[in-house]
């Protein structure tokens, strides 16, 4: 078991360095929507019921190449000035998995700085199933058994909290401010496997942009940014530009050296006059040589959101 343990840890410390300097939570995206996942203060902030899924795989022809996804369900009580959403994700890297269910609670202060400005305070709490597969390590020894017939699997909670901030919570009405943050990880139990205690760091998620509109239309620059303390991580640059109820298409650049582009189709009064549905796909790749050998990354995005007001 000492034997598996030194693996282990070798296994967990290459798989962070690959993501980028200890991150252990899947990297955040150049599509808005999909905020509320690491930030549960933008859990419904407007008036939509949304049921959205997302899926991300990374360095494409790259053998254990990383994973991630979620599907979420995200529900506003406009009564109560409040929304909460539950999100079912994974996030597989080689024999190193997770697996869980995060809960979103949001509680919204209403004009705020203006008329329409809103601020909306969010806590998560998540409950991970960390696995390690031997099977699915790569390794020199071959007939080391005691690896590849390796399962183990393990149950642990953490706890999040966030802000987010928008000068105009309506939606195609004016420009608009947001700002938001997050701590996840704030609070963890230890991550124990085989006697291998995993340090979970806290991961602050920021996020800062704006909606610049012109009739139907509008662009949004956002600047994202991932820091596991101490190290900044990645910082996210993205423009976007929608037509209300088309389409949108996107610009983004990350600090190590991946551009994206994006689209996506908006089906409005989609099964109901209040709904819509919206399907989206992103494309990266590496600008510098390392990055480029790893291969492209996809992501695709789906919601259907339905006005409750």
């Amino acid at each position: 078991m000492k034997h598996l343990n030194i693996i282990f840890t070798f296994i967990l410390l290459n798989v962070t360095i690959l993501t980028l300097k200890a991150q252990q939570l899947a990297n955040s995206s150049h599509i808005s929507e999909t905020r509320a996942s690491w930030n549960p203060a933008f859990t419904a902030v407007g008036n939509d019921m949304i049921f959205d899924g997302f899926f991300r795989t990374q360095w494409i022809g790259f053998s254990g190449a990383p994973i991630s996804g979620f599907a979420s369900f995200q529900y506003p009580l406009l009564d109560y000035n409040m929304s909460g959403g539950a999100i079912l994700n994974f996030d597989k890297t080689g024999p190193v998995s997770k697996m869980g269910i995060q809960l979103n609670y949001a509680y919204k202060l209403k004009e705020v700085l203006s008329k329409y400005g809103q601020m909306s305070l969010g806590i998560s709490a998540n409950f991970q199933q960390y696995s390690f597969d031997g099977n699915n390590a790569v390794i020199n020894d071959f007939d080391d058994n005691l690896i590849l017939n390796n399962r183990v699997s393990s149950f642990f909670p953490a706890i999040g909290a966030g802000f987010y901030y928008t000068s105009n919570v309506r939606e195609y009405k004016g420009n608009t401010f947001f700002i938001g943050g997050a701590i996840n990880q704030l609070y963890t139990t230890d991550v124990l496997i085989d006697e291998f205690d995993q340090v979970r760091q806290k991961h602050i998620h920021f996020n800062i942009g704006g909606r610049f509109y012109s009739y139907d239309s509008y662009v949004e620059p956002m600047i994202t940014a991932n820091v596991v303390q101490p190290d900044i991580i990645d910082v996210l640059y993205s423009l976007r530009y929608e037509k209300e109820n088309l389409f949108w298409a996107g610009l983004g650049f990350s600090g190590t050296g991946m551009a994206a582009m994006q689209g996506g189709i908006i089906l409005d009064k989609f099964g109901n006059k209040y709904a819509k549905l919206k399907i989206g796909i992103l494309a990266n790749y590496g600008l510098t040589s390392s990055l480029a050998n790893t291969g492209a990354g996809t992501e695709l995005y789906v919601s259907y959101n339905f006005d409750m007001k």
